[in-house]
């Protein structure tokens, strides 16, 4: 490698506090690469793990700053405050105006409504908290609708930087031998927090600041001398090389299913450490210190922050705006992935030259105040945008009412359209539906496709006199003791489904419907060394009898109460959120999707059909297929007569759910609906 290539190494090798680590600004490159790698779609299933290489180089840089400012007697919470405002702030906020504008011009209503809740979260640097509260899920195919969604990380870094700093002070008053004691003892904390997370609510240890914090304390720990410093090139080199494998390694095995953080961010974190550490010791350099320190590579690295503010929204606006030039041919979708990512670094860069450079350089002559100032103004002007956006004038106005108000409905209905809430200390919603002069006999339980059931059920039972009592809580399926791990908390889930089968067992209730998103939670049933059966959505290779026996032991549950037994099946998926589809195809010429197949329904349908199967020979038990009336001979249609029969992929609409009044009507004693052959 050429000097021209590669940056001083005597900048690299310098123990000193001031010195800066090129080979950091190149690791740095790395965790941006992996991101957009993955988010890009260029087949590194595990790049998302850069943002946890991300936290351990935050975490001991800004240790590093600390400690040599505390060994200094220097340190100063306003200096250290002011520099993080002019690191973080300007090109946040830069980049949060730019995807406003463009969000009030693309969004459709709903999801432009949602955005500024998410605006609101990242302007408070507690979008990570808010992702937890909405259940948001950071690998799910519709994550390209939020385009702040990336903004978790800054508020999980920006949560360490007002609490960190502070622990320090404390600490070091006690005495500087305890430091590295004391940051152990939380990292290992959090790490224990972590590991239990990723078993018990996957999405809250993913976003949580408790459930990263250890891998900025893995960084923190290092700056502050907790390995030992090593004179041996050999080990070096091998440390150094150690530190890329188990990055590489991370990278290319984790999956999107894979449970995460937990265990399985120590390989990054790790690696990330080893790396850092054979870097900043003694001349001669590594080769992979060497690596990181070639220009090219620094250069990516010191812009990293504005490249990973800029990528998400540009792969959101685009997939979102132009869905069909990633729906095509392989080398279309590659040329608009290789143009949004010139776009992200080339505005990364604009922003780094135009943006974070002046502030980081600047020098306020009156003192911090005027910055502080600034950056609470700056704050406010994006938390007042992002309460009042849905307020806001679009073009939208100009828009048909009803399509305004369509998109806004894309998932079921409140039920409170429909009913009335019962008082209690229910964990999800629990109404009534029907004729109130009548007594509740039928109990309805399930998840939200229960919940998209409830305008069918309560028109039938209008006009039928009957009455019933719904139990709905989304993401949990209506499965008695079964062990709910990612998706739901398994506290929600599991006091849910106490609760609803403690109220389906009463003396009142004769007859309990289940309805669920079979086709989604019955890949992810698994049972444990001990048989206990468990639910993860975040698991492969699951035993699709461990579904079929979670299923069979509920009902076995109500049967031997008394209760008749109602299964209602899965609703055919279709490709794309239908109502956003159709009001695209209307404005913006986007081509309509594919009807769902009902072939390929099926075929994905088996392990469910299977489980149906043995339970329909159970006595008392009857088994519904909601596809008979949805679909025709081959495919599943998504609209009738230009309305949608669809919300979203899978969540039908009042309209929709209205094809099914004649299985309603069975259920309830009426005429039975039309059998064409089994499951057909």
């Amino acid at each position: 490698m050429s000097n021209k290539g590669r940056l001083s190494i005597d900048a690299v090798t310098d123990r000193g506090a001031t010195t800066h680590r090129f080979d950091v600004d190149g690791l740095r490159a790395v965790a941006l690469l992996g991101v957009l790698a993955f988010h890009f779609g260029f087949g590194v299933q595990g790049g998302y793990g850069g943002v946890d290489v991300f936290f351990v180089i935050s975490g001991f840089l800004i240790a590093g700053i600390i400690k040599s400012e505390l060994e200094a007697g220097t340190f100063s919470l306003a200096r250290f405050y002011d520099r993080r405002i002019r690191r973080i702030l300007p090109a946040f906020v830069v980049c949060a105006l730019v995807t406003t504008a463009l969000a009030a011009t693309i969004l459709l209503p709903r999801d432009f409504k949602n955005y500024g809740a998410t605006l609101s979260a990242a302007a408070k640097s507690t979008s990570n908290f808010y992702f937890i509260k909405e259940a948001a899920d950071y690998f799910a195919s519709n994550a390209a609708e939020n385009p702040l969604l990336h903004t978790w990380s800054l508020s999980v870094e920006a949560q360490f930087y007002l609490v960190f700093p502070l622990f320090l002070l404390l600490v070091f008053k006690i005495g500087r031998r305890a430091i590295i004691p004391a940051i152990a003892i939380v990292a290992a904390a959090a790490l224990a927090f972590s590991v239990h997370g990723v078993e018990v609510d996957r999405k809250e240890a993913f976003f949580s600041a408790p459930g990263r914090g250890w891998e900025l304390l893995a960084g923190a720990l290092l700056a502050f001398g907790a390995l030992p410093y090593l004179k041996n090139r050999a080990v070096r080199e091998a440390e150094a090389a150690l530190g890329a494998a188990l990055i590489a390694f991370a990278f290319f095995t984790n999956t999107p299913e894979t449970p995460f953080p937990g265990l399985a961010a120590l390989p990054l974190c790790l690696g990330a450490v080893l790396i850092i550490h054979a870097g900043g010791q003694h001349e001669p350099a590594t080769i992979v210190t060497r690596a990181l320190a070639w220009r090219p590579v620094v250069w990516l690295g010191l812009i990293s922050y504005s490249v990973y503010l800029w990528h998400w929204p540009l792969i959101t606006f685009a997939r979102y705006r132009l869905p069909h030039l990633f729906e095509q041919d392989a080398a279309t979708a590659l040329a608009a992935k290789l143009v949004l990512l010139g776009l992200s670094v080339g505005l990364g860069f604009l922003s780094w030259r135009f943006v974070e450079q002046p502030f980081r350089r600047a020098r306020t002559r009156s003192g911090r105040v005027p910055l502080f100032i600034t950056g609470a103004l700056a704050v406010a002007v994006l938390l007042v945008a992002g309460s009042s956006i849905s307020r806001w004038p679009s073009k939208f106005q100009t828009w048909p009412a009803d399509v305004v108000a369509a998109s806004m409905d894309i998932m079921p209905l409140p039920m409170k359209r429909f009913g009335r809430a019962v008082q209690g200390d229910w964990p999800g919603e629990v109404y009534e539906i029907g004729d109130p002069s009548v007594p509740a006999d039928t109990l309805l339980w399930g998840d939200s496709h229960a919940k998209a059931l409830v305008p069918v059920f309560a028109s039938y039972a209008e006009k039928t006199h009957h009455r019933l009592l719904v139990f709905s809580h989304y993401s949990c399926p209506p499965l008695f003791d079964v062990n709910f791990r990612g998706g739901r908390s398994i506290r929600t889930c599991q006091a849910h489904n106490t609760k609803t089968l403690n109220r389906s067992l009463g003396p009142d209730i004769k007859r309990v419907i289940l309805e669920g998103y079979w086709g989604a939670a019955a890949p992810y049933f698994w049972r444990d060394a001990s048989g206990a059966i468990f639910s993860d959505k975040g698991r492969d290779g699951a035993d699709g009898e461990a579904f079929a026996d979670a299923l069979a032991a509920t009902i076995n549950l109500l049967l031997q109460n008394g209760k008749e037994v109602v299964v209602v099946g899965s609703v055919p998926v279709q490709s794309k959120e239908i109502i956003p589809a159709m009001i695209k195809s209307r404005f913006w010429a986007e081509p309509l999707p594919q009807e769902a197949s009902l072939e390929e329904f099926l075929k994905r349908q088996r392990p469910v059909m299977t489980a149906f199967d043995r339970i329909s020979t159970m006595p008392n038990v009857r088994v519904f297929y909601p596809h008979k009336l949805l679909c025709g001979a081959s495919t599943c249609p998504y609209s009738r007569e230009g309305e949608p029969l669809y919300g979203d992929r899978h969540h039908l609409t009042p309209l929709g759910a209205a094809k099914l009044e004649p299985m309603v009507a069975e259920i309830f004693g009426g005429e039975p609906v039309r059998q064409t052959g089994a499951r057909q």
